[in-house]
Order: structure tokens, then sequence, then C-alpha cells
């Protein structure tokens, strides 16, 4: 594509669309900016699949778009160029005045797969050219995220039923990661143990032996059977065959085998899932080096970042919003996908276009920005 000289562009913009005559360092483009005619509309899934690659625009003063981000009165400039857009091409899909910036990011390389990729986390994205009832919609994709921790960290010990039951007495499991024993965790007797209903997924790794899995045991002494309705316990292995396999898949990995328990189907099937052992199979030694548990995957917002601003910019007050009609908190407020933002206040600084920021977490994909102000 052809290059449109950066100054020369810029002017053109701002002044088509802010109805400005100039801009200089000095300015404070913000005082005399006019609506911004709408919507502004930035598809970078559109831009990812033509193939184009924006040119990379870091904020500054001169095209007055700049942004003083967590400044203070002393150090007004500190971060101001560390946002990053894109130059407008000839032919460029993208609108040719840039309102989406990324905080120590870069938009250009970075729009494809889908969209524009945030790699780094909790990455500022400002919005600027807005003011009091604008709205904006910012459209991303995010993996479902899992965390695990580690099984020895969930309570343990003696319960006062078997099922529905209250952990009476505290203690701690036999606890053996990445050494060879006989019973890696747990309570050889099968009469304590911890309650994973809450849980998705058990995986253990283990390079040696076979883990032995002792599940819901529901009375005293309860022992497996092969009948389903009358085994008083889940025990792993009992043969691929069987109605207990179900709950349990092994793959091979560098150095041994990973053993996962589906908890979530277990809970589902029996209404609880209760881990009282893991031993070695055959009364023989297992090394397990990993024994962790995996809740269930959510995906997660971008957050409302920008708030009251009392201890920023020398006490101005930052830009308020609302977000699907609910007043937006700094650090708390979630930004869904396709959430509309309502500016109620965009504050003027020096130097600098009004904007909002939220914070993007990595491996989040911005598939379009939609921004709507007052002026048609």
């Amino acid at each position: 594509m052809k290059k449109t000289n950066f100054f020369y562009a810029a002017a053109i913009a701002l002044v088509s669309a802010f109805g400005m005559q100039s801009c200089s360092v000095e300015d404070n483009p913000s005082e005399s900016i006019e609506p911004v005619k709408g919507p502004y509309v930035y598809d970078f899934a559109a831009v990812a699949e033509a193939g184009e690659n924006p040119v990379k625009l870091n904020g500054n003063n001169a095209n007055g778009q700049g942004f003083p981000w967590w400044e203070s009165a002393e150090d007004p400039d500190r971060d101001r160029n560390g946002y990053k857009g894109y130059k407008w091409e000839e032919g460029s899909l993208l609108p040719e005045v840039c309102h989406v910036w990324l905080f120590n990011n870069q938009i250009n390389g970075n729009v494809k797969d889908g969209g524009l990729q945030i790699t780094q986390n909790s990455c500022a994205v400002a919005i600027d050219g807005v003011q009091s009832g604008s709205t904006v919609k910012i459209f991303y994709t995010a993996p479902e995220v899992a965390e695990q921790i580690s099984l020895k960290d969930v309570p343990f010990g003696t319960w006062s039923a078997w099922v529905d039951g209250e952990l009476t007495t505290p203690s701690d499991p036999d606890w053996h990661e990445g050494e060879s024993n006989g019973q890696p965790y747990g309570d050889g007797s099968v009469i304590r143990y911890a309650d994973l209903s809450a849980y998705a997924k058990l995986i253990v790794d283990a390079t040696d032996g076979v883990p032995r899995f002792l599940f819901n045991r529901d009375v005293n002494d309860g022992q497996w059977n092969a009948d389903e309705s009358q085994s008083h316990l889940i025990e792993y292995p009992k043969g691929d065959d069987v109605w207990s396999a179900k709950y349990f898949t092994v793959e091979d990995i560098e150095g041994g085998k990973r053993y996962t328990v589906d908890l979530a189907q277990m809970v589902k099937d029996k209404g609880y899932a209760h881990l009282h052992a893991i031993k070695g199979a055959n009364w023989s030694n297992c090394t397990a080096t990993s024994m962790k548990l995996e809740g269930f995957p959510t995906v997660e917002n971008m957050i409302w970042a920008v708030g009251d601003g009392s201890k920023n910019n020398g006490g101005a007050p930052l830009s308020t919003a609302t977000v699907d009609g609910a007043a937006a908190v700094s650090g708390v407020t979630a930004v869904p996908s396709g959430a509309e933002i309502k500016v109620l206040t965009a504050a003027p600084y020096a130097k600098s276009l009004p904007h909002i920021v939220v914070k993007a977490k990595k491996g989040m994909v911005i598939t379009k920005v939609v921004i709507t102000n007052v002026a048609e």
C-alpha cells in the first residue's frame, strides 16, 4: 500500500474529524474539539483476514493524540509516548484517524489470526476522541482460563459422615511428591478424605509405577464392586472395561504418564468427589511428580481502568462511564465483549484528546471497536 506522509495525514485527519485548524505541541486539542462524527469502526478481524499490517505509530503530542497515563503534575510526559497506534495508509480497511491505542504494545505486527492480539498481560487499551455521551463497544475473544492448585492445599481429615458431612478434625494427608513411595497421598486406611467436589479435574503425573486412586467410600470398609449399583468405592485401576474406568484417562508425557480424573463427571453421577488416597497399584511403589487440581474454565473480561484520578495528573478527575448501565469502578468493573460503555465525563488533558481506558489480558484478541459520538 502507498504510505501517506504522516504529518500531512495527521493534520488532514484531525481537521476533518475534529474541525481543528491546527494543533501544536503547546495546544490543548480537547479545548477546541468538535463532536466527532460516528460511528468509527475499527474492524481488526477484517484487517487480519485481508492480511493488512498497520504501520506503527507512537502516541505523541505532534498529532494531538498522546495520553497522560497515570501521570503526575511534576512529570506530565512520563508515559505519554508509551502508547502505540497506527499510521493510516491509503487503501487501508481501518479509519484514517487512529482512536485505538495500546500501552507498551504494538498494533503493527499484532493484527493477525482473527484480530488485534494482546501479547502482554494487563495491557492498557485506550480509546480517545470521546466526550460525554459517547458510546464505545469493544468486541473481543478471550481464552478460557482454568486455574490449578496443588492437591495438598485442599483441606483433608476426618468428616462427620461419609456423605454431606462436615470436616470435624482437619489433618495432614500423607504426601510424597517426587519420591518413590507406596502411598503418594492420603490415608492408607481409606477413612479420612478431601472433598474435591468443587474442582473439574485431578491431574497426577507419574514417572514410575501406576497410581491407584480410591474415591467415594460411602460406608465403613466399603469396597469396589463390578456391579456399579452395589459398589461402595470408586477405584482405579480395575481394568479398562469396567464402569469406574470412565472417570480416568491416561496419556503419555515425557518421562512418564499423566492420569486425569474427571471430577465433574463424578460429581454429576454420584453427587460428590471424595479422595481418600493415592497408592501404588498392586502394593508396589509409585512416583508421583505432580498432583494438582484444576478448576472449571472461566472466560476473563476486560476491566475498566480509569478511576477518579485524585492522586494522578495533579488531582484532575479522570474519565467516568457506565458499562451496560452500571457505574464503572476502576479495577473492579468487568467489560464483557460487546458491552456498551457510555462515557459520562472525559476529562480534558493538556496536549491530549479525552479518552477512556480498559485493561486487557494476555491472549485476548480484539476483533472490533465501535465508537459512536453524539454528533450525527
